[in-house]
C-alpha cells in the first residue's frame, strides 16, 4: 500500500519567493521537534511560568538539558545518526537497568526496603 502525506503551506505574504518559504518552514519545523522533546520526552510541559525569573531559570534549564542531550549524542554516535529522542530513551533505558541492579544487590544483601528508598 502506498501512503501519500501532503503538507499544505499557507502564506500571507506573496513578496516571498518558493526558496525562502521552505527555508522559514524548515526552521519552523526544527523548532516544533524541540518543543515536542520539551514537552513530551522530557516532561517540561508542566513547568509554571508566574514570573520573569520563572522564566529565566526555565530557559536555563531548557539549555542545559539540552546542551548534556546533545554532548551525549555527540559521544554516543557510531554510525548510524541518532536524535534527542534516541539519546533520551537511550538514557532512560540505562538509568532503568541500573535501578534494577541496584535493587537486586540490596535484596541479596538482605537490607530492608525502607533503607533502600532513603538512598
Amino acid at each position: 500500500m502506498i501512503q501519500l502525506k501532503l503538507h499544505f503551506v499557507f502564506l500571507y505574504d506573496s513578496s516571498l519567493d518558493s526558496v525562502t518559504i521552505l527555508r522559514y518552514y524548515s526552521n519552523r519545523w526544527q523548532i516544533e521537534v524541540g518543543y515536542r522533546y520539551f514537552k513530551e520526552l522530557l516532561g517540561f510541559d508542566q513547568y509554571q511560568l508566574l514570573s520573569h525569573k520563572g522564566i529565566e531559570r526555565f530557559w536555563n534549564i531548557q539549555f542545559l538539558t539540552y546542551n548534556y542531550l546533545e554532548v551525549q549524542r555527540y559521544e554516543w554516535e557510531t554510525g548510524e545518526s541518532l536524535t534527542i529522542g534516541d539519546v533520551v530513551r537511550r538514557i532512560r533505558k540505562e538509568n532503568l537497568g541500573q535501578l534494577i541492579v541496584y535493587t537486586y544487590t540490596q535484596a541479596l544483601n538482605r537490607k530492608p526496603l525502607a533503607d533502600v528508598f532513603k538512598n
